[in-house]
């Protein structure tokens, strides 16, 4: 993999260096693509094994993640669902597998580009600027749909959900720190409390595609979110067998 000094493209607008998370178990090759992307400007942390890359996404919510398919023998294609149920942020697959399929298969179950190897440094940090952009324009959109609607929280509870900060506040004001894809889940189930959302459903909206009987992604989500409401959490987002899930109010006290 060749790398580019950081002078052979121009410099983005000012604004906070975003945090790229590198998952690649070949150390030399990590610290190659963290040595070029600082000198882009950007702040890259690197985990060399699925688990410590699923701490480092839980502990630092990185703006964008390169994620190698093969960690030692971990295939990382499969577990792209549980990633996308702790971040919305970028995962751009970094493979030497030219196989078709596999490009196809990581797209559709929630990658967001896929990168062969080698790649040079200029297109690295190409693509990921083109996918930060992408990131910085959809989001203020979606943020004015949302203040069409007032945000509210089920009745008889001193929680409030802000759609707008895209916050879950406590009655003591506290924010609950929950991941993009947690949010939009509780989004989506307390747009109808007291009914249930069957798991296409949420799927589809909060981890934007398909649901498949084998996919446990989203029952992972809603484990996350149970623990983050705290006591009474299981109580207020409750399984419906051969429904999905109900959301019952959020946790009194």
């Amino acid at each position: 993999m060749s790398m580019s000094s950081g002078t052979e493209l121009g410099a983005e607008e000012a604004g906070p260096a975003p945090n790229v998370l590198i998952v690649e178990d070949d150390e030399a090759l990590a610290e190659e693509m963290a040595l070029t992307l600082s000198d882009y400007g950007m702040r890259p942390t690197t985990a060399a094994t699925w688990e410590a890359a699923i701490a480092a996404v839980e502990a630092a919510q990185p703006d964008l993640v390169v994620l190698d398919q093969r960690l030692g023998r971990v295939d990382t294609l499969p577990r792209i669902g549980t990633l996308r149920a702790l971040t919305d942020a970028p995962v751009l697959i970094l493979t030497g597998n030219r196989a078709e399929t596999d490009r196809i298969v990581a797209l559709e179950i929630g990658a967001d580009d896929f990168l062969l190897k080698p790649i040079s440094g200029r297109e690295l940090v190409a693509r990921i600027r083109a996918h930060l952009r992408r990131v910085q324009q959809t989001r203020p959109a979606e943020k004015e749909r949302e203040k069409e609607k007032e945000p509210e929280a089920p009745q008889g509870s001193a929680w409030t959900l802000l759609t707008v900060e895209r916050e879950l506040r406590r009655g003591d004001g506290s924010v609950v720190p929950l991941t993009g894809a947690e949010f939009d889940l509780l989004a989506v189930l307390a747009e109808a409390p007291g009914h249930p959302v069957d798991r296409e459903t949420l799927t589809k909206r909060v981890l934007r595609r398909p649901w498949r009987p084998d996919d446990r992604a989203l029952d992972n989500l809603v484990m996350h979110l149970r623990r983050k409401l705290g006591p009474g959490g299981d109580r207020a987002i409750t399984a419906i067998r051969s429904q999905g899930y109900v959301f019952t109010g959020f946790p009194r006290g």
